[in-house]
């Protein structure tokens, strides 16, 4: 055994033996850089897989669940403040909003069904049956002149708004800071590739001089052809890591500060919808001046998107300036509501109340046209984390053909050398 090591030991002192061992390190590292470049890609290619096909369907969901269910609590409080002939188009809409946040309900359980929404879901769904049964029954008394009717809504909407869209909202927030996490995740350098990389260029150039220097060869081809499959997914990774994190940041943008603060804003909307019956069917001190601070705070957030939504014009902009004029015209109509000087009864009920017929009340419209734009803006931060997607398509095939050929070009340059020393 001794005497095999000796041998060994002078076999790699001798020049075909350091030959070998460049032959052996190029390919061994040649492989590794196609492994670890390929993991790499594969990696960020999953994880914008996931943000297109799951993140970006969960946050979806969860915004339609929040909208439904607010939009719900306003409905269902407005089925008791208009004349009898409305009600049931009311009393309608109502159910026609708890299918459809059952659905998004539906929607996101399937996504996410061992995910850490999967509690909220859960909760949310559970107190659906409850929520409906105390605002049928409440219909019902009030239908039947019964003062415990009202008893009925308040506890349906203090169900609601403090347990369902508290969930819902937290629902929201955790698939909007997942989804930007794997957004941002996927762009991100792979600088172990790099290290890779270079340590394989190092060990290709070293072999190149040692061959030179032994064997008075200026240029080897197959370390020549090695080196270039080398250098080119070195230089085109990063290139197209940062072509994909544009994509991605463009994404990221329009989510942080578009949607989501239209987002806050209909969710303000929604609420504020509520507040305006809840003023009539059970008053609460401070509850005008709580209206009007929310009427302020979604004026502050649709300004907020300003910088962005006014420099890409188009439909979703426009959306977003018919919100704003809808939400000064609803501003301008509440501000007769003065809780140092109350209104008569019928004059509340004509401002806070739907109007007849095909007209859509201030809060319908800036809720209609907020979702509109929130839709828009949704589908161009979808599309930009698509295109990122699209650069990275293919790559990581490609990646392994060319570390592939690195590893094979680098021995056989140096095979017919080595095999110089055995004839």
């Amino acid at each position: 055994m001794a005497l095999v090591r000796r041998e060994f030991r002078a076999y790699l002192r001798r020049t075909e033996g350091r030959l070998a061992v460049f032959a052996a390190l190029a390919a061994a590292g040649a492989v590794l850089f196609g492994l670890v470049g390929t993991t790499a890609l594969r990696q960020r290619q999953a994880e914008l897989d996931e943000a297109v096909d799951r993140r970006g369907a969960l946050t979806s969901a969860a915004l339609d669940v929040y909208r439904a269910f607010a939009d719900a609590d306003a409905t269902s409080l407005d089925a008791v403040l208009v004349d009898q002939q409305r009600s049931p188009g009311l009393q309608q809409a109502f159910r026609d909003d708890v299918s459809h946040a059952v659905d998004a309900l539906r929607e996101a359980a399937v996504r996410d069904a061992d995910g850490g929404s999967a509690e909220l879901v859960r909760r949310m769904t559970e107190l659906v049956p409850q929520y409906v049964q105390l605002v049928e029954t409440g219909w019902t008394a009030t239908r039947n002149q019964q003062p415990v009717g009202t008893s009925y809504l308040a506890q349906a909407s203090f169900l609601v708004r403090g347990e369902i869209l508290r969930s819902a909202d937290e629902l929201r927030g955790e698939q909007v800071k997942a989804l930007t996490e794997a957004q941002r995740a996927a762009s991100t350098q792979s600088w172990l590739t790099y290290l890779v990389g270079v340590l394989l260029l190092v060990v290709l150039f070293a072999a190149q001089r040692f061959l030179f220097h032994r064997t008075r060869r200026k240029v080897n081809p197959g370390l020549v052809l090695a080196t270039a499959l080398t250098l080119v997914p070195l230089i085109w990774l990063p290139a197209a890591l940062l072509v994909a994190a544009h994509h991605v940041e463009e994404s990221v943008v329009r989510w942080e500060r578009v949607v989501a603060p239209l987002a806050e804003a209909r969710k303000l909307g929604r609420s504020a919808d509520g507040n305006e019956a809840r003023i009539l069917i059970y008053p609460a001190a401070g509850d005008i001046i709580a209206l009007k601070a929310d009427l302020g705070r979604i004026r502050a957030l649709i300004e907020e998107t300003k910088p962005i939504t006014d420099a890409e014009p188009g439909p979703e902009r426009e959306r977003v300036d018919q919100a704003a004029t809808a939400l000064h015209a609803w501003i301008a109509a509440d501000e007769a509501l003065d809780p140092e000087s109350p209104l008569p009864y019928p004059r509340t009920a004509a401002l806070v109340t739907p109007p007849e017929g095909d007209v859509k009340s201030h809060a319908e419209q800036v809720d209609e046209h907020l979702t509109a734009a929130i839709t828009g803006y949704t589908a161009g931060s979808v599309e930009a984390t698509a295109s990122a997607r699209g650069v990275l398509g293919g790559l990581d095939v490609l990646f392994a053909l060319l570390a592939g050929g690195a590893a094979i070009a680098a021995p056989a340059g140096l095979w017919p050398r080595i095999q110089e020393y055995y004839r």
